[in-house]
């Protein structure tokens, strides 16, 4: 494969039932979905790449056929994280749906060109008028918008053409390898494969790693080829059984986890399934075709609890798909299901370990952020060993500050020895209902039996409670009954157009809240190295809340369209700071609204270069506190209740009083002590590295002693009938170092030599891994 091969990746994404796979047959002349679970339920499950040669433009498109539905959506994620341009498909009869929007948003945070693709226009309902109305909206109107009909064959000349404008010029051939892990394959003869798509560089069969080799590359047609470059989709087989997921990055020496940033990390399973299965070899039966579904398509996961297996899916759909592949094979039984929490830690924590210092603090969005204290850019191995200890606890939501530390295991251990000296809880979607209540005051015995919580209370005996949506009913048809039908009611729900950012503000302490789209609130909180009241210190002050803001916002950042600040002690400060920070057009505190019955005032003049976000509103609220907790009203003690500022209100109340109650959740037990978890997870998925060999206070081969666990790492270098995964018991090496004394699981005695090219004690943790000591 020449350096100079013109390669455009093209994903085709969409809402689901929009027609996407049928506008790929309509181009290329083949159905992209092949598994029966797609077949049978006309939904794609897994991101798909189908090329196409354009003779006249000598250029190879690579098409990737994404799923539209929201429980197969990390399929989207991992096209966008390798597509050169989004096909963006919207049906002409339904216009702009849910996955519209997400896919739009994403497209343009990536810089994406963006094409649409109106289909089924061959309907007499289609039309591209609502589609354009929509982009001009959402201020998009010069995204181009191309006709088409996979059923009459229409359009798609115009398309294609349209696609072969935006051909990427490569600029990073000869740069550094990056590559991303896009699905798997099997190739009689050869074994397992990676499709990888290449980010850039220039790959070749040779050692990548100290102990990944890739043996051999092939075109996805099954060409065997001598190299790949940036921009190209191959398949790759490798020296060892790929255990990598979906979405891996492959970075200078390393796999990153698609858990560690980008969209994939966004996609979180949010539901859990519980199985019974009652033979032990139909068990492994399960744990294997759970396996190979990871090789489908990624953001599902499972653990296992005695003869349980607990399964996280995006959703029931998700959970459709892998039954039916479990039902081909096995008899089991569903136990039970809930929605997944978030799991993170209770509180903020420091830990030390040898060179390493680290600050933990809790998110309640699945996200883990990492950043080195002082630094611009963080260290590979802060990321590595922060994973390495997200992922031991099962953790969702965490942030890491990292202070000091030379390598990964210094750094994973101060994580852990912080994570000792906190709790580890479980934080539940709140499927809750705010209720105002006027002309009845003796609600007391029902706020007691449906347990319900009171959020204010007005000085006229007007009730706002919190009520959870599985009373709901019940405490409606009792209030009702015991108020002789005179009791007023309203139901307050949020405007999900909204991104409302909400502030308590103190001298030195400072709560923050973001309210999204209806996800939980993510809750984040700052403590200042100085009091606010030394103005003296206010620069160095705004520096530090900057940087703790970049993290707890990131991308949401100019999506913010509200803010509200408490009148506290730093309100002040903080309104500085906020139109310094949004950089808000203001003078004199004139775009500040105290008045909830004015309508919002607009920011100055039109704002240069046709910006696409509008600066958020602020709003500066009264607060006060009750003996049951702290609560807010608005201006003058009064909740205002007109039409015009309802909304306000609505916001007010939730956001605010969401970010003062802060984290609630149920407590994790934890059966083994942290750094025991943590162990363990390093063991299978780190040992006999340098940087983690400490764990196991093993740092040369002199250090073995008999009785120690050894696992195979790379089976290939061994003169044995020994696998990848096999453990052994050290007994002692050989004369020479040139083999291994040992004996199996088993007991029986073996001896394991070493290929001739190896040099055993340069390469001995490349081969073999010490797991634990025999007790």
């Amino acid at each position: 494969m020449e350096e100079n091969t013109r390669v455009l990746n093209v994903l085709v994404a969409g809402h689901a039932q929009h027609g996407k796979s049928s506008l790929i047959e309509a181009v290329v002349g083949k159905f992209p979905d092949n598994l029966d679970f797609e077949l049978n339920h006309g939904t794609t499950v897994s991101l798909k790449v189908i090329q196409f040669y354009l003779k006249k433009k000598k250029l190879n498109l690579n098409f990737l056929d994404s799923p539209g539905h929201a429980d197969f959506k990390a399929g989207i994620a991992l096209g966008l994280e390798f597509a050169d341009i989004l096909v963006l498909v919207i049906s002409g009869s339904e216009g702009f749906q849910a996955r519209t929007y997400w896919l739009l948003e994403k497209a343009l945070q990536k810089e994406i060109p963006i094409i649409v693709a109106a289909t089924k226009m061959d309907l007499n309902s289609a039309s591209i008028e609502k589609i354009k109305r929509e982009l001009i909206t959402l201020g998009h109107e010069k995204i181009p918008i191309i006709k088409t009909s996979a059923k009459k064959l229409t359009g798609i000349e115009e398309l294609i053409d349209k696609i072969s404008i935006y051909v990427k010029i490569r600029e990073n051939i000869k740069g550094d390898l990056e590559f991303l892990i896009l699905g798997f394959d099997f190739k009689k003869g050869i074994g397992d494969l990676i499709n990888i798509g290449v980010l850039s560089g220039t790959i070749r069969p040779r050692w990548i790693s100290d102990k990944v080799k890739i043996r051999h590359i092939f075109s996805l047609k099954g060409a065997s080829l001598k190299k790949a470059v940036e921009g190209n989709i191959v398949q790759i087989a490798l020296n060892l059984a790929p255990t990598y997921e979906l979405g891996t990055v492959y970075n200078d020496g390393k796999f990153l986890s698609p858990r560690l940033g980008k969209f994939l990390s966004e996609i979180q399973p949010r539901k859990e399934f519980f199985i019974s299965i009652s033979e032990s070899a139909k068990f492994k039966t399960a744990i294997d075709v759970l396996e190979d579904i990871k090789k489908i398509f990624p953001n599902f996961d499972y653990y296992i609890e005695k003869n349980t297996i607990c399964i996280l899916v995006l959703g029931d759909l998700q959970f459709e798909f892998l039954k039916e592949r479990l039902e081909d094979l096995i008899e089991f039984k569903i136990i039970g299901s809930k929605i997944k929490g978030i799991i993170t830690i209770n509180k903020a924590s420091k830990g030390r370990y040898k060179s390493a210092q680290v600050r933990i603090v809790p998110r309640v969005k699945k996200t883990l952020t990492v950043i080195r204290d002082g630094k611009e850019e963080k260290e590979l191995y802060d990321i590595i060993g922060a994973s390495a200890a997200y992922d031991a606890f099962h953790l969702d939501g965490l942030h890491v500050t990292v202070f000091s530390g030379k390598n990964e295991d210094d750094i994973a251990q101060a994580i852990a020895h912080a994570i000792e000296k906190v709790k580890i809880i479980k934080v539940h979607p709140q499927q809750e209902v705010i209720v105002k209540i006027e002309n009845y005051h003796d609600i007391f015995s029902l706020i007691e039996k449906y347990n319900i919580e009171i959020l204010h209370q007005t000085q006229t005996k007007s009730f706002f409670l919190q009520i959870n949506n599985e009373y709901f009913e019940d405490f409606f048809n009792s209030l009702m009954k015991i108020s002789k039908g005179q009791a007023d009611i309203n139901l307050f729900k949020f405007d999900q157009e909204d991104k409302i950012l909400s502030i308590d503000p103190g001298t030195r302490h400072f709560g923050f809240c973001l309210l999204e789209r209806g996800e939980l609130p993510s809750l984040w909180y700052i403590n200042l190295k100085k009091n606010i009241e030394e103005s003296r210190t206010h620069n160095i002050s705004k520096k530090q809340i900057t940087k703790e803001l970049d993290i707890f916002l990131g991308n949401e950042k100019e999506l913010i369209n509200k803010i509200f600040i408490g009148n506290g002690p730093g309100s002040k400060f903080m309104i500085d700071y906020l139109i310094e920070f949004f950089n808000i057009p203001c003078e004199n505190y004139e775009c500040v609204i105290t008045d909830f019955n004015a309508k919002p005032k607009q920011n100055g003049a039109a704002e240069p270069n046709n910006l696409q976000f509008k600066k958020p509103d602020i709003f500066l609220v009264d607060e006060f506190k009750t003996t049951k907790e702290a609560l807010f009203h608005l201006q003058q003690g009064k909740l205002v209740n007109e039409v015009k500022s309802k909304g306000f209100v609505d916001h007010a109340i939730a956001a605010l009083l969401i970010a003062k109650k802060g984290i609630k959740g149920e407590v994790i037990n934890i059966e083994k002590k942290p750094l025991k978890v943590l162990q363990d997870y390093i063991i299978e998925n780190y040992a006999g590295s340098y940087s983690f060999g400490t764990i196991h206070n093993i740092r040369s081969i002199d250090d073995i002693i008999p009785g120690v666990y050894l696992r195979v790492k790379d089976a290939s270098r061994l003169d044995s009938n020994l696998n990848n995964g096999d453990i052994i018991a050290f007994i002692g090496f050989g004369e020479g170092y040139n083999s291994i004394h040992a004996s199996n699981l088993s007991g029986n005695r073996i001896i394991v030599k070493f290929q001739g090219n190896v040099k055993t004690k340069r390469d001995f943790f490349k081969i073999l891994a010490p797991v634990k000591e025999k007790n």
